[in-house]
């Protein structure tokens, strides 16, 4: 139980740190709610994000009803470093972040020498979105130039908690229910040229709100060595409320308070309590394999449209429509228990995916495309440690818009241990 508590408070600390933390540079995280994060463990971003594939000793955090083939204690942590270039018809700049994508412990209960799964149960943090920007436009063609500075920050994250059982043979059944949590700040400055003094408009909101998600996970023998895999999952839409505020400030040229600050009065006009929909999510997947020697699955997600929008940023050249997200990807292991060839025992995955729709700015259409590899290397016991990379594009040159060309670097670690054995007898 000493254990449990520590896990909770250490769960407790790092929601601190998650909701601090700056995971994106992004202009395009300016709208909506910032960038969706792409959330999965770091052995399935690896292959391109499939929900298709968890076994005894893997989570898959996309999909709840694959905690039903757990049957060893599982702790998950995940971080990443992301490295990307901006490009557009004038200029190109860079930026690198870094933090922690997520951690979970999930728990099985089993029962027997066979170990099987009366229910597993899973709880962790993970950032869903993230903000982060600073975007400058110099107009100099004006009687008194003047320098529009736009900068953001914040995101939200979700506390998670979730359970899984067997529904029928071979067939699980899910659910997760997540709090989700965090900031959106957006600040707009306008510096005049040989003005000692420039204002500041702070636009800050506070976000909360629950949302829940059934998934089934199916995994059975199609013949002696082959394995089918499938999964879906759904989300419900789901509202966060949002308690905004809005300030306008006159600030010295070092940023030290010039004597002037007013809060704007936003319960008059509406807006000092709003909420943002989150879409509704559709995610289907498939593959085959052979256990550990390999796997190949493809997975397909579907977005619903009209969600994202944030009204005290309200813009009329973005709206957010429906998108669809194409993954595929697996693993291969050339020998697993090999005791001559340490290479051989490696997981090597590989995985590609593309996100069409979604984001519209200037009646451009946002897509994003990633390419995904990395290894597996096994620790004690079932435990692993997963490093990979990934090379991306996002964005396009077209109507005055900024193309983004990323490299990220995800580390993650998947360490098992054994509780909760029911006895067979008294």
């Amino acid at each position: 139980i000493s254990l449990m508590n520590r896990i909770f408070y250490l769960l407790f600390l790092i929601s601190f740190s998650v909701s601090s933390q700056k995971l994106s540079y992004s202009p395009y995280s300016y709208f909506g709610v910032g960038d969706t994060g792409f959330s999965a463990t770091a052995e399935n971003q690896m292959m391109g994000g499939i929900t298709s594939y968890a076994d005894s000793a893997q989570v898959n955090l996309n999909n709840a009803a694959s905690l039903s083939k757990l049957k060893f204690v599982n702790y998950l942590i995940g971080v990443d470093l992301k490295s990307t270039s901006f490009e557009n018809n004038n200029t190109n700049e860079s930026s690198t972040s870094a933090g922690l994508k997520y951690i979970a412990v999930s728990v099985p209960v089993v029962s027997g020498i066979e170990r099987k799964n009366l229910f597993s149960f899973s709880f962790g943090i993970k950032p869903n979105t993230s903000v982060g920007y600073l975007l400058e436009n110099n107009i100099e063609d004006l009687p008194t130039p003047e320098l529009n500075r736009f900068e953001g920050d914040g995101g939200i994250n979700s506390a998670f908690l979730s359970i899984a059982f067997e529904l029928f043979k071979n067939v699980g059944f899910g659910i997760s229910s997540s709090y989700s949590f965090g900031s959106l700040n957006h600040y707009h400055s306008k510096i005049l040229q040989d003005v000692e003094l420039y204002t500041k408009v702070s636009n800050e909101s506070s976000l909360s709100g629950l949302d829940y998600t059934f998934s089934t996970f199916y995994q059975g023998k199609i013949s002696e060595n082959l394995s089918l895999y499938s999964s879906f999952s759904h989300k419900p839409n789901n509202d966060l409320n949002s308690r905004n505020s809005q300030t306008i400030a006159t600030l010295k040229a070092d940023g030290g308070f010039g004597g002037d600050s007013e809060s704007t009065d936003l319960q008059a006009i509406g807006l000092d309590r709003t909420k943002v929909k989150m879409p509704a999510m559709n995610t289907f997947g498939i593959g085959l394999g052979q256990d550990k020697k390999w796997f190949f699955g493809v997975s397909y997600k579907s977005v619903a449209e009209g969600g994202y929008k944030n009204r005290i940023m309200n813009l009329d050249n973005v709206s957010f429509k429906s998108s669809k997200q194409y993954s595929a990807g697996g693993f291969f292991i050339p020998k697993y228990d090999s005791f001559t060839n340490f290479f051989n025992t490696l997981t090597y995955r590989f995985g590609v995916r593309y996100l069409s729709g979604g984001l519209y700015v200037n009646n451009q259409q946002i897509n994003d495309f990633g390419i995904n590899f990395g290894v597996g290397i096994p620790l004690a016991g079932l435990s692993k440690a997963n490093v990979g990379f990934e090379f991306g594009q996002r964005g396009t040159n077209e109507a005055g818009l900024i193309k983004e060309n990323y490299f990220s670097v995800k580390l993650g670690f998947s360490l098992n241990d054994v509780w909760f054995i029911k006895s067979l007898y008294n």
